[in-house]
């Protein structure tokens, strides 16, 4: 399989730095959508058009759209219904734009819950890649064996959130196989701040494939098989993929506002 990972020592592979407006594009989207609803845009069929149309209108990808949909979701302000569409709710014509200024002090940014799932994953896949690179280096061969327990064990468990829990503490093995605390204690905040997320709870409860946690375990034997090889490289990239595997499912008709595709 061609990986999409950008190169291990490019800090900027991504072609430069995103400014605050385009970090918060699916908050913008979502402002906007709620201006073209409060103007009467869609009033005569009362739903937003597809994820798909939307896309094309904004000129994004589906990921910042499937992130502005919960948004809304969240807020009340829409309703999926499984093939029929989006709905606006009566609220949408009533509500404020949301107040977002372009800095927030250290504070600010603690005391709110967690960024949107796409932003989540963006960031889990930036940190926990470099993470496994340097597992990678770093790992005893007893922290191999509790990564690899992990593995197992979320390979034999059973649907739901055993599954899931086996499924987490994999990555955290990973991390505090680093040897750096700070390393581990930063996953751990990712994850405890997804798990608290109204937004990413919003969009999982929308995944039609209750087993697809089983896809995730052919990419872990990947990252476990680079660390077993101590293979910095490709433990980076391997972990780089799998989050991107996660990303493109939930991007995908499992975890669709409608069935347009």
């Amino acid at each position: 399989m061609d990986t999409i990972a950008p190169p291990v020592n490019d800090p900027d592979s991504s072609g430069g730095k995103k400014t605050p407006k385009e970090r918060r594009a699916y908050q913008d989207i979502g402002d906007h959508l709620v201006q073209r609803i409060r103007a009467g845009e869609f009033r005569s069929t009362g739903r937003l058009p597809p994820e798909r149309d939307l896309a094309l209108w904004y000129d994004v990808g589906r990921t910042v759209i499937r992130d502005a949909l919960v948004m809304l979701d969240v807020k009340g302000l829409v309703e999926p219904r499984q093939g029929s569409g989006i709905y606006i709710t009566r609220k949408a014509y009533q509500s404020a734009l949301s107040e977002d200024t372009p800095y927030e002090t250290l504070a600010e940014l603690e005391s709110k819950p967690a960024a949107a799932p796409f932003e989540l994953l963006e960031a889990r896949q930036i940190i926990e890649s470099l993470i496994a690179k340097i597992a990678a280096e770093n790992a005893t061969d007893a922290d191999l064996a509790v990564i690899e327990e992990a593995l197992a064990n979320h390979r034999n468990a059973r649907y739901g959130e055993p599954k899931e829990t086996f499924d987490i503490l994999f990555h955290m093995a990973i991390a505090q196989a680093t040897q750096n605390k700070e390393l581990a204690l930063l996953v751990n905040q990712l994850w405890r701040r997804r798990d608290n997320s109204p937004m990413w709870l919003t969009l999982h409860k929308r995944v039609k494939d209750a087993n697809y946690r089983d896809n995730w375990i052919i990419d872990h034997e990947v990252i476990l098989k680079a660390l077993k090889s101590r293979n910095g490289n490709a433990a980076y990239v391997a972990m780089w993929q799998h989050i991107e595997n996660v990303k493109t499912f939930l991007a995908g008709p499992n975890a669709a506002f409608d069935d347009k595709g």
